[in-house]
């Protein structure tokens, strides 16, 4: 980082240095967020609201995604605002007593953390967990299919 907080390279992402090129966000007052991009010696300001901001940060995030997944190629020139963003990795763990947190990993080694109250870690993980597993009702037709004729008088 220079002194005016402009990266312009990220060696610890992998992504090339491009020389005179870079990017930088700061808090501008209320509802209110400038995003400062650098051409050579120059800073180009661009004001914008904190809407706005959500919307460009999850495009890029999301588009960024998109674009390093060698499996489903997208046409250039595709708009993108959102997507299903794979999970590379997880961490669980707690910020403070009483805030449970969880960082997720997702595209280009970007890690997004969300912290959670007590009460909305334990329903998150519930939901999770009930996501992950095959329902009873399912379950228990593989048995009954897996008996075959055996279970003839059993009643459903």
């Amino acid at each position: 980082m220079d002194s005016e907080g402009v990266t312009a390279v990220e060696p610890e992402r992998g992504v090339p240095a491009r020389p005179g090129i870079g990017f930088s966000v700061t808090a501008a007052g209320p509802d209110a967020i400038d995003l400062v991009v650098r051409f050579g010696p120059r800073d180009y300001p661009v004001r914008l609201s904190a809407a706005e901001a959500t919307d460009l940060g999850l495009a890029l995030i999301a588009t960024a995604s998109v674009a390093t997944d060698r499996d489903h190629p997208v046409a250039p020139g595709t708009r993108v605002e959102n997507c299903f963003f794979p999970v590379l990795r997880w961490t669980a763990g707690k910020l403070a007593p009483e805030r449970p947190a969880l960082a997720l990993t997702v595209a280009e080694n970007t890690e997004i953390a969300f912290q959670f109250s007590p009460e909305a870690a334990v329903r998150c993980g519930r939901d999770l967990m009930r996501s992950g597993t095959r329902p009873f009702r399912q379950r228990l037709q593989r048995v009954w299919a897996a008996l075959g004729p055996r279970r003839q008088g059993v009643a459903r």
